[in-house]
C-alpha cells in the first residue's frame, strides 16, 4: 500500500460518513461480529470468575489487602526537595496500580450484576 491509497481510504472514509464502512465485504462484517461476541462472552466469565473469588473468605482478605496496598493507601511525601521527575514517575507507577485494582473491582461488580457506571468501562 503506498501513501495515496491510505489518503483515498481516509478520505473517503471521511466524505461519506458512517455509510461508508458498509461497503466491506459480509465475511469481514460476520468475523468482526463473532470477534466482539466472543469479547463480550470472555468479558463475563471473567467478571464473574472475579466475583466468584471475591465471595470466599480467602478471596474477600486478597482483595482487601489489594485495596488497601493502592486504592486506600494514602499518598504523601515525606522530604522537601523531591525533584518533579521523581514526583512524576511515582505518581504514574501508583495511577498504575490502582488502575488494576480498580479494573478488579470493576469486574467484581459485573459479575454481581451491578449496573455500572458509563465512566467505569473496559
Amino acid at each position: 500500500m503506498n501513501a495515496n491509497d491510505f489518503e483515498k481510504i481516509v478520505s473517503g472514509a471521511a466524505q461519506a460518513g458512517w455509510d461508508w464502512f458498509d461497503q466491506f465485504d459480509g465475511d469481514i462484517k460476520e468475523k468482526v461480529k463473532l470477534d466482539q461476541e466472543r469479547s463480550e462472552e470472555d468479558r463475563k466469565a471473567i467478571a464473574s470468575a472475579w466475583s466468584d473469588f471475591a465471595k470466599t473468605s480467602a478471596g474477600e482478605k486478597a482483595i482487601d489487602a489489594l485495596f488497601d496496598a493502592t486504592l486506600r493507601r494514602t499518598v504523601y511525601f515525606t522530604s522537601l526537595g523531591v525533584d518533579p521527575l521523581s514526583v512524576a514517575q511515582f505518581g504514574a507507577f501508583r495511577e498504575g496500580q490502582n488502575s488494576v485494582a480498580q479494573t478488579i473491582a470493576l469486574m467484581i461488580a459485573l459479575g454481581r450484576g451491578e449496573k455500572i457506571k458509563g465512566r467505569d468501562t473496559i
